[in-house]
């Protein structure tokens, strides 16, 4: 069990790993056909739920009324702040078919896909082996609600300064370097948090060279470092720090509105 924290095992690390894996392989080899995609995507989000869903409650970090919930709050998440870079600010363009002409630049399946993609950040951080304690509830002597205003207030920096510098040589990264910092040195992360940020720094960019070099994917401005821009690089570290974070107080959230009726009919 995770010290103070939520704990996951082996077997649903393994579906979430190998739901991420199918989709990418389906990318690299189907992403310029959109019938294919369209299918596949959703087929793999709907088994994992299945296959995750019948693991032991003890290989799981959420009951299954929660995970559907946190799911459900993962794709709406991370499909709006896509759809919003690329639709509304055109930082990047996706090089696929879309199959929503006229109100979005990038098709459903990619929005479902960053369903799956938030949840298996948390699974990564709350995976047992990884063993890692529970992040402070608190920011210094300032309770919960300062920590979260800061978190937010790194995401809302760095999102706005991309919106209007994502073509400057210099200014496109450096505000995502300077929170990354700014994160590291206020929040102080434990070692192995420390550990995960370097294999997430490696890993994040490293699959997404995958998906513009083989899949055709999409393309940024910038992309120096094999079609990834430096922006890029640094905001998977600092985004898979903060939703560590956030996502874990949202998923204590979910369960504690979700008990919260099953209370009161014990009371009455």
């Amino acid at each position: 069990m995770t010290p103070g924290g939520r704990s996951l095992g082996d077997r649903a690390l393994l579906v979430d790993a190998a739901a991420v894996g199918l989709i990418s392989v389906a990318i690299c080899l189907f992403s310029q056909r959109l019938a294919a995609m369209s299918v596949i995507v959703p087929a793999v989000i709907a088994g994992r739920l299945l296959l995750w869903l019948r693991l032991p409650r003890a290989e799981r970090d959420l009951d299954g009324k929660a995970e559907l919930v946190f799911f459900a709050l993962c794709t709406l998440l991370g499909a709006f702040n896509d759809w919003n870079s690329v639709t509304r600010h055109r930082v990047y363009d996706y090089t696929v078919p879309t199959d929503l002409p006229g109100l979005s630049h990038l098709p459903i399946w990619m929005l479902l896909f960053w369903g799956l993609i938030l949840r298996f950040v948390l699974t990564v951080f709350h995976w047992r082996r990884v063993g890692l304690p529970r992040a402070r509830k608190g920011l210094g002597r300032g309770g919960a609600a300062l920590r979260v205003a800061f978190l937010l207030g790194l995401v809302v920096a760095t999102r706005q300064a991309i919106y209007r510098l994502y073509d400057h040589p210099l200014l496109s990264w450096l505000p995502f370097a300077m929170a990354l910092v700014a994160l590291l040195l206020v929040l102080r992360p434990d070692r192995g948090r420390l550990r995960l940020l370097a294999v997430v720094l490696a890993v994040g960019p490293a699959v997404e060279i995958l998906y513009i070099q083989v899949g055709q994917l999409h393309a940024y401005r910038l992309g120096w470092l094999g079609g990834v821009p430096v922006w890029i690089a640094l905001w998977w570290g600092l985004a898979a720090l903060i939703w560590d974070d956030l996502g874990s107080r949202i998923m204590d959230l979910i369960e504690h509105a979700l008990s919260a009726p099953r209370s009161l009919s014990a009371r009455s």
